[in-house]
C-alpha cells in the first residue's frame, strides 16, 4: 500500500521536529515544575427518549466514563480512559503514552485517530443528545456471513479509535496552526490484528480557539478483515476479505463570545474490486449560550439547532437480516440548560429530532433509530 511510504519520511520528521522543540523550548522546559499527580475525568449521560412515531418511551444510560491522565517525566504523559456502559459494554477507550518536546508531540497506543472533529466528540464535548449521522454512521462497512445454511449480512464501524502511532506537531508563530499524521492497524479498538497493511491519516487545522477555524482531513487505508460469501458450482463459501476504505473531509467553524457555529462535509469511498460505494455525510450545527441573573438556579441556557444529512448510508435491515443503503435528512432543535460556568460540564437537554427521508429503509416501521423523537438528557462531567 501506498501509505507505506510514509512510514520512514514520517519517522524522521518526528526525530527532527522533537530535535527542534527541545532546543526551543528546552530552557522554557527546564523553568517549569511538572505535577505528577494523577488527573481525574469522568461522565455520566443518562437520558429520557419518547418514540414519536409508536408512542414507546425508555430510560437510558448511554455512557459511565472514567478516565486518568498525567505525567511520568517532564516530556512522557499517558492516558486511560473506560467507559462502563457503552451501550451496554464495558469498553477500554484511551490507553496510550505521549511524548512533548516545544511544538511537537507524539502519541503510542489506542486512541483517536482525529479524522473529524464530530466523529471524535464523547459525552464531555457532544452537544445534542444523539451523534449526527456523520458521526455515527461514516467509518462503516459491511460483509456477509453463513447463519444456519442462509446468506445474512452485517454492517460494522471502525469507529472514532484505532491502534497506532500519531505524530502532531503546532506552529506558534502567526496564525495557530496544526498538523496531523498518523498510522493505524486499521483494526478498530480493542483488536490488535496482524496484518500487511497499514492505515494512514492526516489533517491540518488552521486557525484558534475563537474566531474562525478550517480543517482538511484524509484517510486511506483498509476495513477489518471481514466475512464475504461467495457462491460458486452452486455451493456457498466464507472468504476472508479486505475493502479498501478512504474519507476526505472538510470542516469550517466560527467561535464569538456566546456565538457557536460549525459545519462538516465528508465522503467515504469502499473499493470491493470492480464495486464501490460511497457515502457522504454533512452537517451544520449552532447555538447561542445566554448567561442568566445569579439569583437563577440554571447558570445560562443556550437554544440550539443542528441540521445533518446522510446519503448512501449503510443499514442493516433488522427484519430480513441483509444490508442495505437509505438517504435523511434530519433537523434536531431544542436547548441546553448549564448548571455549571462551564459548557456541557453539568446540563439538562431538551432535543426534538425530525427525520426527512429520501430514500426510506424497508424496516422504517420497527426501526426505533429512524424515528422522529423527543429526549430529555442530563449529563454530568468531572
Amino acid at each position: 500500500m501506498k501509505a507505506k511510504r510514509w512510514i520512514l519520511p514520517l519517522l524522521a520528521w518526528g526525530c527532527v521536529a522533537s530535535a527542534a522543540g527541545q532546543a526551543a523550548g528546552g530552557d522554557t522546559a527546564r523553568r517549569q515544575s511538572v505535577s505528577y499527580v494523577p488527573q481525574v475525568d469522568g461522565a455520566v449521560k443518562v437520558k429520557l427518549e419518547t418514540d414519536l412515531y409508536g408512542g414507546e418511551y425508555r430510560f437510558n444510560v448511554r455512557n459511565s466514563r472514567f478516565g486518568v491522565r498525567g505525567n511520568v517525566s517532564r516530556n512522557m504523559t499517558y492516558r486511560i480512559q473506560v467507559d462502563f456502559n457503552n451501550e451496554g459494554k464495558v469498553s477500554v477507550l484511551d490507553s496510550y503514552v505521549g511524548y512533548t518536546a516545544g511544538g511537537f508531540g507524539v502519541q503510542l497506543g489506542q486512541q483517536q485517530y482525529h479524522f473529524s472533529t464530530d466523529l471524535d466528540r464523547g459525552p464531555t464535548t457532544n452537544m445534542f443528545a444523539n451523534r449526527s449521522f456523520l458521526a455515527k454512521y461514516l467509518t462503516g462497512y459491511y460483509g456477509s456471513e453463513l447463519s444456519g445454511g442462509e446468506v445474512v449480512g452485517y454492517v460494522r464501524t471502525l469507529g472514532s479509535r484505532d491502534l497506532g502511532v500519531m505524530f502532531t506537531y503546532a506552529f506558534r508563530a502567526g496564525v495557530p496552526m496544526k498538523a496531523y499524521v498518523g498510522i493505524f492497524n486499521g483494526s478498530g479498538i480493542n483488536n490488535p490484528q496482524w496484518g500487511k497493511k497499514v492505515n494512514a491519516v492526516g489533517r491540518i487545522e488552521i486557525g484558534g480557539s475563537e474566531g474562525l477555524r478550517g480543517a482538511l482531513a484524509y484517510y486511506d487505508g483498509y476495513t477489518p478483515l471481514q466475512l464475504k460469501v461467495k457462491e460458486s458450482d452452486g455451493g456457498k463459501t466464507e472468504e476472508r476479505v479486505q475493502t479498501r476504505l478512504r474519507m476526505a473531509g472538510l470542516e469550517l467553524r466560527y467561535v464569538r463570545g456566546g456565538l457557536f457555529v460549525e459545519g462538516e462535509y465528508a465522503r467515504r469511498i469502499l473499493d470491493m474490486g470492480a464495486a464501490r460505494e460511497v457515502m457522504t455525510a454533512a452537517l451544520v450545527h449552532a447555538y447561542y449560550r445566554f448567561g442568566l441573573p445569579e439569583k437563577a438556579l440554571p447558570r445560562y441556557v443556550a437554544p440550539i439547532v443542528r441540521w445533518d444529512l446522510g446519503n448512501n448510508v449503510d443499514h442493516l435491515n433488522v427484519t430480513t437480516r441483509q444490508r442495505e443503503a437509505f438517504d435523511a435528512n434530519r433537523l434536531t432543535v431544542g436547548a441546553n440548560l448549564g448548571f455549571g460556568e462551564k459548557l456541557i460540564r453539568s446540563e439538562v437537554r431538551f432535543n426534538y429530532e425530525k427525520y426527512l427521508f429520501g430514500k426510506k429503509p424497508s424496516d422504517f416501521a420497527s426501526e426505533r433509530a429512524f424515528h422522529d423523537r423527543f429526549t430529555i438528557e442530563v449529563v454530568a462531567s468531572f
